[in-house]
């Protein structure tokens, strides 16, 4: 504002407008990435106002070939259309916003077919072609928005039968490449590993602000900072990557946290795993048990102080796993605060040689039945009895620590009754992943 001179309130005029604005419905994102795994991937498009419409507003939502080729000339890219006739929108691409609402949706449908290619990345591009009177946009980018598809069905993925128990795998990045979970393929091109942990973080105490904080030396900072090509492809198969959280030598612990130092490192936590697309944490309780209870973040050592970490996580990011190795003062209370063990603890493992007990209303689903360390070669074997006994007793988990390619003979012998619970053996193993690449070498020969 200058004194004495009028306001161009031109600027202004638009927030009277009911600008539009297309986006994917469970993303909120112009432009989305479908990895069909499945014949069939169903979402929703959204049509979203800045403003609600006094009447009801109708638009027309269309596959555009023409938008496809100007994206590819501006990107310098080679998208080729995904064939129309495996794309459904629904009620024929038409949306109508009634009056007090911001908000449509539109079903969008994608099926896979014989003619799509291995290895090429197809485009659904979708733009609003036709709007009534009420609705406008305010720039030629918020009528689009873009699918790109992969055609992932003969790559593989985890899903092995709803009742079947799962593999849950520690990779210890310091040494091993998290894609060497891709070393471990049944006969029948389904993968070992449905969650994989990336061990690990630290839980670390910062002096100067007096509070726990989350500490990630430089290896596990790389994997964050090249997720797209290093963590990315396991959750693309459907395999759960999940951020280990360890003591490290100082006051700071996952046991031994106050309630509000609970709630602020839950906090932390929950944005890490929405920053680097995570999809847990999981709690390591190894600490030193010496702790300044006078500092009000932290506790004195306890089972409630980490049944509480675990809820104040839960309840930070309720949409991911939060799990825990059973160790120290980790996974020993059936409830914290009135609410049950169940309610924040979606999977227990068990250290070498022990099962993990289900507490509270948990069902032994959720808990390990068998873990085996690979490195040192000690605790059980996923043998043809073992993984019976798995399925007989209901357990929903075995775990796997430290699979070092060049024990991939040994490992591979631990864990034949993968036939037993899944009618199919694991394969030869055939590949590897060096530190940091994104490519396989060939095993043993590049060892």
């Amino acid at each position: 504002l200058e004194i004495g001179k009028l306001p161009d309130e031109s600027q202004y005029e638009d927030i009277y407008a009911k600008n539009g604005y297309l986006r994917d419905a469970k993303s909120n994102r112009v432009t989305n990435i479908i990895d069909l795994f499945t014949e069939n991937y169903k979402t929703s498009v959204r049509l979203g106002l800045t403003k609600a419409p006094t009447v009801s507003s109708s638009v027309k939502v269309e596959v555009d070939a023409a938008y496809l080729e100007a994206y590819n000339k501006e990107h310098e890219t080679t998208f080729k259309l995904f064939p129309k006739e495996l794309i459904t929108l629904g009620d024929e691409g038409l949306m109508t916003i009634n009056p007090d609402s911001k908000t449509a949706e539109l079903s969008l449908s994608v099926t896979g077919g014989e003619a799509l290619e291995e290895d090429v990345t197809y485009a659904i591009p979708l733009t609003v072609n036709e709007a009534g009177s009420d609705i406008q946009f305010n720039n030629e980018e918020s009528r689009h928005c873009m699918y790109f598809v992969n055609d992932m069905r003969k790559k593989g993925d985890v899903f092995k039968g709803e009742d079947k128990p799962k593999g849950f795998l520690f990779i210890e990045v310091n040494d091993v490449n998290p894609l060497n979970a891709l070393s471990f393929q049944l006969e029948n091109g389904k993968y070992l590993w449905d969650a994989v942990v990336l061990f690990a973080a630290n839980i670390n105490y910062d002096a100067a602000s007096g509070r726990p904080y989350v500490k990630c030396n430089p290896n596990v900072q790389y994997l964050l900072d090249n997720n797209e090509t290093l963590i990315q492809p396991l959750r693309k198969r459907g395999i759960k990557v999940i951020l280990g959280i360890l003591g490290n030598h100082d006051m700071a612990g996952v046991a031994q946290l106050s309630p509000q130092g609970c709630k602020d490192f839950a906090r932390e936590l929950a944005r890490y795993c929405y920053a680097y697309d995570l999809d847990g944490v999981n709690f390591d309780d190894e600490s030193d048990p010496n702790v300044d209870v006078n500092n009000p973040s932290f506790a004195f050592p306890s089972y409630e102080a980490g049944a509480r970490l675990c809820l104040e996580t839960k309840r930070a990011m309720p949409d991911k796993l939060v799990t825990v190795f059973c160790w120290g003062k980790m996974h020993s209370l059936d409830q914290v605060d009135g609410v049950d063990a169940k309610e924040y603890t979606d999977i227990a493992v068990a250290n070498y040689g022990s099962t993990a007990p289900a507490l509270g209303q948990m069902t032994l689903k959720q808990c390990s039945g068998v873990s085996s360390e690979y490195n040192e070669r000690r605790g059980g074997d996923l043998n043809a009895s073992t993984a019976q006994r798995l399925m007989n007793d209901g357990y929903g988990w075995f775990m796997g620590f430290a699979p070092f390619p060049n024990n991939y003979n040994d490992i591979w012998k631990r864990l034949e009754g993968a036939e037993v619970l899944y009618g199919s053996p694991l394969k030869e193993p055939s590949l590897f992943y060096k530190k940091n690449a994104t490519e396989p070498s060939v095993w043993p020969n590049d060892l």
